[in-house]
């Protein structure tokens, strides 16, 4: 044999070792495997809406495989809850929740790695790709599969976006041939401030019990970062001491079967964005808790409320005993998580659960000194069935509940009159001071007001006021916080029926009407019905928006661009510098070249003034509501978020939503940074390219130039481009940051 002959199979047979080493057993799940899920599957496959349920977060989740169920799905019956670590463990008992595995081999091949190498036979994405609404039909095996490839060839994954590169992929499918195990959870004994915490949860003083009761239904949903660890915890209820046994209810008020301990357990699943509300525990915190539900006298003898859903689903009869002024300084001092639970929890996913709100408002509190309904110790006793709740139905809300449409009307209206009562027997006309100043007042980060965008199907909340004056704004005082916060987080089943959503997105409707008819009371008593009238346009919603004003005026008499304005001084919330504009603007023709980022936001804030963003306004859809916005700089990067809202003539009604839609009206906020969770596209400048890219959203440009500068999902650099705003966001939010989903990118597939 010729020497290099021998020397070339010497090669081979060396590189086939080197390939044949790097097996299941050789890859680190963590430093190899991990990345790739992350950052390639998780991005669509982490929460409820998976695509077949397929989370794909933890390995836990890969191990208990797809189902063909849908959370989200239309159905008389509630389904049977399947969470992730608390339903289920073993693969017989997923599979008795109907899930199957993705994992099982057929002739060494498994319906993931089945799909990955799909998508290197056809990487071409084709036509349009909605993963949360398509049929994918989640084969359950082989043979479902292959008949489905061969229907759909382009549909391997990653599903319509680039497949992923050789290395990923071969990584990836060396891996899956494995023998995939449960990772062992690294075991640590919990921190000093911990063990604190638990100590306070867990004290057997039935005041200390009760109020970790309070604690407890109100941060399940929490991801709890303690001063000094870099990781995030969740807190839940479990039987035994270790944690090891959780308590399975279909709510946080659900009925223990036995004595159970609150305890803190480190999050291992990747962390998501849509899903990642943090708040911030401390030493100082704790001592706060100890200030306001211990120290203080309490309405009665502490005593374990009921679990009975007509009592546990409204903690306004609930925690009655706990003095109300606690209970509300108690959400105050974490209001944003508090908001945020309700934008970004379970309920908000879809455009049923989300046309309930405008795309864009402000939200203020009543300060708990000049709120009169804690102040009065009688009132929310007198009125608990005026401020009942659908909760107490369940999951299981029956069909006549959902269809008596005037349910609430009544109560409502005697809700109204007798808070406008209370105010009128305080002789209290409102002023500016009983609104709430915020934690840090005079800070950047004040939260006395926060901006709410809604995104279509979903949405989002910020500190300060973003954006332009709203069309509408609330002011949230306590019984409504708390009843927001219940309805739409505690007291929401996902698992639920149909009825029951429903009457939550009906409920929902009398909430959003008494945030705004608080901010109305402190407008002239002669504008407000105009004012409110001007937000629901036509018969039908003027039929079913009930307001009841007060006779009450205030103090200040403001028209309402001017309260607003006003509003800002008083609590020192800046305006917005690029889209709060109230003096003529008219820079972007003395541009002459964009060097700098005063250049660029004075281009922006000129054009927002003419309203001249053509092709941001051409594509406003259900699917193109949130563009991130890449400017690279030679000196730095800056991004960007456009966000598109929607004019709706009305919010009052479920259905029909398009016929309400005023697109004449629409606007367009540009923020600086990071707005919402769901990119529905990326946008790339080179800095000499600036110019040639505003007259192209002017519509001064062919839009055949749209391509150089939008990354449509079938962009041989989509993941690169993807990666560096990932990156990007985790850099410059280093604490609140998680994973952008991809599930609702533009859906169009160009070539």
């Amino acid at each position: 044999m010729k020497k290099t002959n021998l020397n070339f199979l010497i090669l081979v047979l060396l590189l086939q070792t080197i390939l044949y080493a790097q097996n299941n057993n050789e890859l680190s799940f963590q430093k190899d495997i991990k990345p790739i899920l992350d950052n390639r599957c998780v991005v669509c496959h982490s929460c409820y809406n998976s695509p077949c349920q397929l989370k794909l977060s933890s390995v836990d989740g890969l191990l208990r495989g797809a189902t063909k169920e849908k959370i989200y799905d239309n159905r008389i019956d509630p389904a049977k809850p399947s969470r992730m670590f608390i339903d289920a463990t073993t693969s017989k008992e997923w599979e008795d929740l109907g899930f199957h595995s993705v994992l099982k081999k057929y002739n060494q091949e498994n319906i993931m790695s089945k799909l990955l190498k799909q998508k290197q036979l056809k990487p071409e994405n084709i036509g349009d790709y909605a993963p949360e609404t398509d049929d994918l039909q989640c084969s359950k095996n082989m043979e479902e599969l292959d008949e489905y490839l061969e229907d759909n060839p382009n549909h391997g994954m990653p599903y319509g976006f680039p497949a992923l590169n050789k290395k990923e992929h071969e990584m990836l499918i060396s891996w899956l041939k494995g023998d995939i195990k449960k990772q062992e959870e690294e075991k640590q004994k919990p921190s000093r401030i911990i063990k604190a915490f638990e100590m306070f949860l867990n004290n057997p003083d039935m005041k200390h019990q009760v109020t970790a009761r309070y604690i407890y239904e109100h941060l399940f949903l929490a991801h709890i970062k303690f001063d000094g660890d870099d990781n995030f915890y969740s807190l839940y209820r479990t039987y035994n001491a270790n944690g090891s046994d959780a308590v399975k209810t279909r709510v946080p008020y659900g009925k223990a079967k036995e004595k159970f301990f609150y305890k803190f357990k480190k999050i291992t699943s990747t962390i998501v964005h849509k899903t990642h509300m943090v708040y911030k525990l401390n030493e100082d915190k704790l001592q706060r808790y100890k200030d306001l539900f211990i120290r203080p006298t309490w309405e009665e003898k502490p005593n374990m409320p009921s679990y009975e859903p007509k009592i546990a689903a409204n903690p306004l009869i609930a925690f009655k005993q706990i003095p109300a002024k606690s209970r509300y300084e108690f959400m105050l001092d974490n209001i944003h998580y508090f908001i945020m639970t309700y934008i970004r929890g379970p309920v908000c996913k879809g455009q049923v659960a989300l046309n309930v709100i405008n795309d864009h408002f402000w939200v203020a509190f009543k300060d708990p000194k000049y709120d009169y309904t804690i102040q009065d110790k009688d009132f929310l006793i007198q009125n608990q069935k005026n401020l009942s709740l659908p909760n107490e139905y369940g999951g299981n809300s029956g069909i006549l509940d959902v269809f008596s449409i005037y349910k609430y009307n009544s109560v409502t209206i005697d809700y109204y009159k007798n808070k406008n009562k209370l105010y009128e027997k305080y002789n209290s006309p409102l002023d500016f001071q009983s609104i709430w100043k915020g934690n840090n007042y005079g800070e950047k980060d004040n939260d006395a007001i926060l901006t709410i965008y809604r995104h279509f199907d979903s949405s989002s909340v910020h500190k300060g006021a973003l954006g332009d004056i709203p069309k509408t704004l609330w002011v949230i005082d306590y019984p409504l916080l708390e009843r927001l916060y219940y309805s739409l987080v505690a007291g929401f089943d996902v698992y639920g029926n149909t009825q029951h959503k429903i009457l939550v997105r009906k409920y929902m409707d009398r909430l959003r009407i008494e945030g705004e008819s608080n901010f109305l009371e402190y407008l002239p008593r002669s504008k407000r019905n105009d004012i409110f009238n001007s937000w629901y346009i036509g018969d039908i919603a003027k039929q079913v928006a009930t307001y009841t004003p007060s006779n009450l005026d205030p103090k200040v008499d403001y028209k309402f661009k001017e309260f607003v304005v006003n509003l800002l001084d008083y609590t020192k919330t800046p305006k917005d510098e690029i889209n709060f504009i109230d003096t003529k603007v008219d820079f972007y023709k003395n541009i002459k070249e964009f060097k700098t980022k005063d250049d660029i936001q004075k281009a922006l804030k000129s054009i927002i003034f003419h309203n001249e963003i053509n092709k941001f306004k051409k594509f406003s859809s259900d699917n193109f509501n949130l563009v991130y916005v890449r400017f690279k700089m030679r000196k730095e990067d800056l991004v960007y978020t456009a966000v598109i809202n929607r004019w709706h003539d009305s919010v009052a009604f479920l259905f029909n939503e398009e016929a309400r839609l005023n697109i004449k009206k629409d606007k367009i906020n540009i923020i600086e940074g990071f707005i919402g969770s769901y990119p529905n596209y990326f946008v790339v400048v080179e800095e000499d390219d600036i110019k040639e890219f505003f007259e192209l959203l002017k519509g001064n440009v062919d839009e055949s130039k749209l391509s150089k500068f939008f990354i449509n999902r079938n962009d041989k650099n989509f993941w690169q481009v993807y990666d560096w705003f990932q990156n990007k966001f985790n850099e410059t939010n280093p604490i609140e940051a998680g994973l952008f989903d991809l599930n609702r990118y533009y859906k169009k597939s160009i070539d």
